[in-house]
């Protein structure tokens, strides 16, 4: 069962609850009581409020000031200090991402003041990555982007996983900068996911896109074109033909870069993938390649490639060729 704070919905009221005596106690209660109600009202609230900025020094100091007999007061007053040991514990610590994440981890991030401290270490742990390792360090295989956009400042973690990018352009790295900006509202969201897609379709952070769309391409693929082996090694290319994801052009295929793993003591490794997963996206990279040149102004000049490279996408995947050619099997989006 959880365990009911005195912070539950708390928030600062709007006006000061001071003006509380001037109303009229009722159920016999005397306005002295009134006041006293409405001052630890207000000292409960300030202290909440300070726990959700991560300033959890004045919000002991601010319980500590409430009546000491009150059992609920000195339980939580007691976790906040038990936070503010950890936390300067873990400051101080060889690894001090890691030990402020496994704080951050146990906090209940759903709402209330300890969920807005829980985004505030989130940040924490985000800085302390980067300063350790850059913007392309790893933490339990994330960079520090991903911990920004968890504690959903979008904007810090999109210039994060734009500088990371820059570095490697991993299929996990690109998958996050697109879900950054996607949370902004930028154009170019969509083609960072096909260029993630093309990388890796079967990196973990496809599962968790935040372009509904872009997540659901799978499925399309198994049970809208029958694509029963590895159909998300055909996402991009479903994606394309769909209308979800941008033209390819611009994108080099053979310069993509791959997956990653996080190997014991932080490197970032190659993904292994299986045999049948391999063959299935190169199989799917050509696809996109033939449909690039067959949508390519150039190719539509001469006709001759158009039917070489279509012939090249049927024998690819017949299904998804004939949704292609359904669609009009001409322009693409965005090209």
């Amino acid at each position: 069962m959880r365990q009911l704070s005195l912070f539950e919905g708390r928030t600062l009221p709007a006006e000061p609850l001071g003006g509380a005596a001037g109303l009229a106690p009722g159920g016999g209660a005397r306005a002295g009581q009134l006041d006293l109600f409405a001052q630890r009202t207000l000292q409960l609230s300030l202290a909440a409020q300070a726990v959700a900025a991560g300033e959890l020094g004045e919000a002991r100091r601010m319980l500590a000031a409430l009546h000491p007999a009150d059992a609920d007061v000195r339980r939580q007053s007691e976790r906040v200090a038990a936070l503010e040991q950890g936390l300067v514990q873990a400051s101080g610590s060889v690894a001090p991402a890691a030990a402020l994440l496994g704080i951050a981890r146990s906090l209940d991030p759903a709402s209330g003041p300890f969920a807005a401290l829980h985004r505030v270490l989130l940040r924490r742990v985000a800085e302390a990555l980067r300063g350790a390792e850059g913007d392309d360090g790893r933490l339990d295989g994330q960079p520090p982007g991903y911990y920004w956009l968890a504690a959903g400042d979008a904007a810090e973690a999109h210039a994060s996983l734009a500088a990371a990018a820059q570095a490697r352009r991993s299929a996990r790295t690109l998958f996050l900068l697109a879900d950054a900006a996607t949370a902004l509202g930028e154009p170019a969201a969509r083609r960072l996911y096909l260029e993630a897609l093309l990388c890796d379709p079967f990196d973990a952070a496809l599962a968790s896109a935040r372009d509904e769309a872009v997540r659901g391409l799978p499925d399309v693929a198994r049970y809208e074109l029958e694509i029963d082996e590895e159909p998300a090694a055909w996402s991009a290319p479903v994606g394309i033909v769909m209308g979800v994801l941008p033209s390819p052009a611009g994108i080099a295929l053979d310069e993509v870069g791959s997956g990653e793993a996080v190997a014991p003591g932080g490197a970032v490794v190659a993904q292994p993938r299986s045999a049948v997963q391999d063959e299935a996206l190169s199989r799917a990279r050509r696809f996109v390649a033939a449909l690039a040149t067959a949508s390519s102004r150039e190719a539509r000049r001469s006709g001759e490639a158009v039917i070489e490279a279509r012939r090249a996408m049927k024998q690819l995947a017949p299904a998804l060729f004939a949704a292609y050619m359904a669609r009009g099997g001409a322009t693409l989006q965005g090209g």
